[in-house]
């Protein structure tokens, strides 16, 4: 294993150890060439390969880091460079403060429904985002979810399980790695997919609200195995309004489950809606580098090597306390940076009396948000079937990993770091003055689906020629990380001499499909985008983007 001052690759050189898992070394370096600090980690092979085995989970290593690092997105890890010290792989990757998830619940207890919205909102973002590319996490769990001292939550470690060997059905029958996190079907021995990334994260939320993971823990490998293979498992006491998302992410049937996607917009829609609460990333001390300085006592992840022979049925015990459960020490990096295209505009603007024409709507109240469905007796074993869920409220917005401004490209962005903004209602016109200004009229509901098809048409009204008034209809987050600031917006929609929207189909509470037509003096471009949008000082605003399809 390397030492401080050790130079890789040429390039670089090893400063201190941050921390040390199951999986590897993480070290604090420096990259001589960029003069920056950097996060290196260098991993290991599981104990026992056979030296072919060993060589083929290197490559295949090798292989996960460099189509990670494909994925550019503000909730995930970023991988800058894989190298080969010492005959194995080293994983290079940006480097700031951040505490484990399993750490942050370790130290200062579950957490509430707010923070899990906030957490889960952006993870889930970050994995819809690999989705679309056809990166399969494999391996999602607390440990994996790192939470910076700014409240961003970030998902590490892409694959990097499945190529060495962990988390997994191998072909002799063994399973390898923790297993509480586990999706049933691939306790059972089907291959991880983007549905088993669902079930995960509804694991690891479930372990973050309750205390524990859904199908406690066991000293014997195999009865924990074969409870989580039968998707049995306690229905969790402090969801809230949580409770429906969550139960359907751990459905036992993969196809039952909603898509990561839904995931990110009905997360980022409860967290909107509930009441005010701390920062995600906030235990009570101060936030630490991903993994622990080497002082502290890491213990390592549980790995589990055993032999499957029964599926036998078992019930799910009762949860288990946090302190119990997560003694997982994850391999932890360190959160990106946000990173984003930008599309913009020269702006343009138009007159009151068509601002104010697109301004009248109508205000709807809606009553009380919606509370947790009676699945099932509490604290009861209850089966992950889809019989016993309510039906997924299906989110037209899905989460891709490139960046354009509204309507051109897809983005991301995450208004769920930000849990405890109060509810309150779409904007109301209130009179003809020359910049025909938007208010806001109070409401304790979410949004309808008039609402939200309203806030999009309204939006696209106002482009190209009123930017003023269309900027401020954008989140600060979509702002920053979509249009790349202002002067970008502006060039953008510069160059658009006029656009229109058609065919908009809401599915609340936050989600948007509609037909974008831009005509420029190049050509006409028709694009079938979907949008996810959240309350914001009183105004349902765009806070996220994907096109689907260009016609």
């Amino acid at each position: 294993m390397a030492e401080p001052q050790t130079l890789l690759a040429d390039r670089y050189r090893l400063v201190r150890q941050v921390g040390r898992g199951g999986m590897g070394v993480v070290w604090e370096a420096r990259d001589e060439r960029l003069e920056r600090p950097v996060a290196v980690k260098q991993l290991r092979p599981q104990v026992g390969l056979a030296p072919e085995e060993a060589d083929l989970a290197k490559r295949r290593a090798m292989r996960e880091a460099r189509i990670t690092a494909r994925l550019h997105h503000r909730n995930a890890v970023p991988v800058f460079d894989v190298v080969e010290h010492e005959g194995q792989p080293c994983l290079v990757m940006q480097f700031v403060p951040s505490v484990p998830l399993s750490s942050r619940l370790r130290e200062g207890g579950p957490l509430d429904v707010p923070e899990t919205a906030a957490v889960g909102a952006q993870v889930a973002s970050a994995l819809a985002a690999a989705h679309q590319l056809g990166i399969v996490h494999r391996d999602v769990k607390p440990g994996n979810v790192l939470l910076a001292d700014d409240g961003t939550a970030m998902i590490s470690d892409f694959g990097i399980s499945h190529a060495l060997g962990d988390a997994t059905l191998t072909s002799t029958g063994l399973v390898h790695g923790t297993l509480a996190y586990l999706a049933p079907e691939v306790a059972r021995g089907a291959s991880s997919s983007s549905a088993s990334d669902v079930f995960s994260l509804g694991a690891t939320l479930y372990a973050a609200l309750e205390g524990g993971p859904p199908f406690g823990t066991d000293s014997n490998a195999i009865a924990l195995l074969h409870r989580v293979a039968s998707g049995e498992f306690a229905v969790p006491e402090h969801a809230g309004p949580l409770e429906p998302v969550l139960m359907e992410m751990l459905r036992a049937d993969p196809g039952s489950r909603p898509t990561m996607a839904d995931v990110s917009a009905r997360l980022s829609a409860v967290g909107a809606e509930a009441p005010e609460s701390g920062s995600a990333s906030e235990p009570g001390a101060e936030a630490t580098l991903a993994l622990p300085d080497q002082e502290t006592p890491v213990a390592p992840e549980e790995v589990w090597t055993t032999q499957v022979r029964s599926r036998r049925r078992r019930q799910g015990p009762s949860v288990v306390p946090v302190t119990e459960q997560l003694n997982e020490q994850p391999d932890d990096q360190l959160p990106d940076a946000a990173s984003a295209a930008p599309a913009g505009a020269d702006r343009r603007r138009r007159g009151p009396v068509v601002a104010l024409a697109l301004l009248v709507v109508g205000l709807v109240v809606v009553g009380a948000v919606v509370v947790a469905g009676q699945l099932g007796g509490r604290g009861s074993g209850v089966a992950a079937d889809p019989a016993t869920s309510r039906p997924p409220q299906r989110s037209a917005s899905s989460d891709a990993s490139g960046s354009a401004g509204p309507g051109s490209g897809s983005t991301t962005s995450s208004a769920a770091s930000t849990p405890g903004r109060s509810p309150s209602p779409s904007a109301s016109a209130t009179s003809a003055s020359s910049t025909a200004s938007l208010t806001a009229t109070p409401s304790s509901g979410r949004p309808t689906a008039a609402e939200l098809e309203d806030a999009v048409t309204r939006y696209y009204a106002l482009v190209p020629d009123d930017t003023d008034e269309a900027w401020p209809l954008l989140t600060a987050s979509y702002q920053r990380t979509t249009s790349g600031g202002r002067a970008s917006y502006d060039r953008f929609w510069g160059q658009v001499d006029s656009v229109s929207v058609s065919k908009v189909d809401a599915t609340p509470p936050s989600g948007v499909e509609a037909t974008v037509t831009y005509r420029r003096s190049s050509g006409t471009a028709v694009e079938r985008t979907s949008f996810r949008l959240v309350r914001d000082d009183g105004v349902l605003k765009i806070d996220g983007s994907t096109v689907l399809g260009r016609g």
